[in-house]
């Protein structure tokens, strides 16, 4: 009876593979799940914000334009006081 070639055979576990490695594989697997899921959270939380400021370029143009009829506003009402002579 000849032993079969590991090379050729089906896939196996060799007890030479120290348990170390494997604990430190399935610790690194576990870890950059863990890592993907907080980018995930991340990701979800930026694009939650940029929703809540999409509008933002939109109120600053309404807020510039009011500034500006309040400008012209207090100028006429400056123009209108009598100037101080001191």
């Amino acid at each position: 009876m000849t032993t079969p070639d590991p090379a050729t055979g089906p896939w196996h576990l060799d007890k030479r593979v120290p348990v170390a490695l494997l604990l430190a594989i399935l610790v690194q697997t576990f870890g950059m799940g863990w890592w993907a899921s907080s980018i995930s959270e991340r990701v979800a939380s930026l694009e939650r914000s940029r929703a809540d400021n999409k509008d933002t370029g939109g109120r600053l143009m309404v807020l510039e334009s009011q500034m500006k009829d309040i400008k012209a506003i207090l100028q006429r009402i400056d123009r209108k006081l009598p100037a101080d002579e001191n």
